[in-house]
């Protein structure tokens, strides 16, 4: 019987279990242990954080590939392809990879008898596939939270978390306070938590304190001011950051690993972080003489961060602003973020997607600003041209799943498309 392939398996995934989020460890526990992935030989850092966990990853596994380590990089949720989100020595795994590791867990899950989410059948392939290829370290970023998620079915030998924002209120809490619980939680005692936010509220910092980890937090125990990085180790260097990167971001990722003894040297560092890329992070292209930008911000404060980015670099012509997201996400507050920058709005829909807002309950919010509705992303890309002149800004955000879909869009019509660096990186 010939093997399903992955979009076979990644359909029958979606629909199996009853719950499309369902936290909890007990279920995963078991199979992780049916396959013996609990207790790695090599190095887990686990990064968690309401934005900014993909930067942290990027920026630690340059770190640690440009040692001429072996890195296992698994990351959620994907731009363009399901297998961006298992990614060995900065190679996406393969189809046939996948669904090797995919039959290896339904057969450990029927063995103790547990039904298992998409998103579990995920983090088990890439422990799976990170023991198989024997990489030297691990990095795994939490998906939703990080008590419950099924990363921190690992004990890590150290954490990040980079921000502690008002995101999936309904599973983690409705304040900052609640949800920094729930972050720290990925932390272990005796182990290395470092902070990447200096303004986090208090039940962080006294939860890591409580479970006996070792807190650096950023304006104590390391400091970063005007790209000047102290490690704790005392180390002092100049970074420079990659373009629409956070910096206390990039920096963490350097600190984690100083805490955690790896030897780096400070033009070493340096190097290694000024050529971190991450896709949907500010990315800049150039579609038919138009400035496009992709943001995977779906809160208020990576919309925040965006506008940020977007005041400090000046546009001439009009700027078009392409958003869809989530229902259950700020809808209003990243429109009014955006909206003093905007002069056209164009709203596709999500098709297919539960959560996500049909484009004219965005287009109620959006009140009198001009704005046009989409019956599909296809049909958006095919009219954006005529839509737009030549120097005009495109600002594409709201979900990883818009800036995926559109960035499809563009690669499947033929344009003189400048083609976005290292697609393969951060629901959501």
């Amino acid at each position: 019987m010939t093997e399903p392939v992955l979009a076979a398996w990644l359909v029958q995934l979606e629909k199996q279990h009853p719950k499309s989020i369902d936290l909890g460890l007990e279920r995963v526990r078991a199979v992780a242990n049916q396959l013996d992935l609990l207790n790695p030989s090599y190095k887990t850092i686990t990064v968690a954080g309401t934005n900014g966990k993909g930067s942290c990853v990027a920026s630690v596994d340059q770190l640690l590939r440009d040692q001429g380590l072996s890195v296992g990089v698994y990351t959620s949720p994907h731009l363009r392809h399901y297998n961006e989100r298992i990614v060995i020595d900065g190679e996406p795994a393969s189809d046939n990879d996948i669904v090797m590791a995919f039959s290896a867990i339904d057969k450990a899950s029927v063995e103790v008898d547990v039904s298992l989410s998409y998103f579990e059948y995920a983090t088990l392939a890439g422990l799976w596939l990170f023991k198989r290829a024997g990489v030297s370290w691990q990095i795994l970023e939490v998906g939703l939270g990080g008590r419950l998620d099924a990363v921190n079915i690992i004990d890590a030998d150290a954490c990040v978390v980079t921000s502690i924002g008002l995101d999936h209120t309904e599973w983690l809490g409705d304040s900052r306070d609640l949800i920094a619980i729930e972050k720290a939680g990925v932390a272990r005692q005796a182990r290395p938590a470092v902070i990447a936010e200096s303004d986090v509220p208090e039940t962080l910092r006294a939860t890591l304190e409580a479970l006996d980890a070792r807190v650096y937090q950023v304006g104590r125990e390391w400091q970063l001011h005007d790209s000047q990085l102290t490690l704790p180790s005392g180390l002092t260097l100049p970074l420079v950051l990659p373009k629409g990167l956070q910096p206390q971001n990039v920096a963490a990722a350097a600190v984690v690993l100083d805490v955690l003894g790896v030897n780096q040297g400070a033009s070493a560092i340096r190097a290694s972080l000024s050529t971190v890329q991450v896709a949907g992070r500010q990315q800049q292209l150039n579609w038919c003489d138009r400035d496009v930008w992709c943001d995977v911000a779906h809160n208020r404060e990576s919309v925040e961060a965006l506008v940020a980015a977007l005041d400090a670099e000046s546009s001439q012509g009009a700027c078009h602003a392409v958003f869809a997201g989530m229902s259950d996400k700020p809808l209003l507050d990243m429109i009014n973020l955006m909206s003093s920058h905007v002069n056209y709005w164009h709203l596709p829909p999500l098709s297919g997607l539960a959560r996500a807002a049909e484009p004219e309950a965005v287009a109620a919010l959006l009140g009198d600003q001009h704005c046009k509705c989409y019956d599909s992303i296809e049909n958006l890309s095919s009219r954006l041209f005529d839509a737009t002149e030549a120097g005009d800004r495109i600002v594409v955000f709201g979900s990883f799943v818009t800036v995926g879909a559109l960035l499809s869009q563009f690669d499947q019509r033929p344009s003189p498309i400048t083609p976005p660096l290292n697609l393969g990186a951060d629901a959501q």
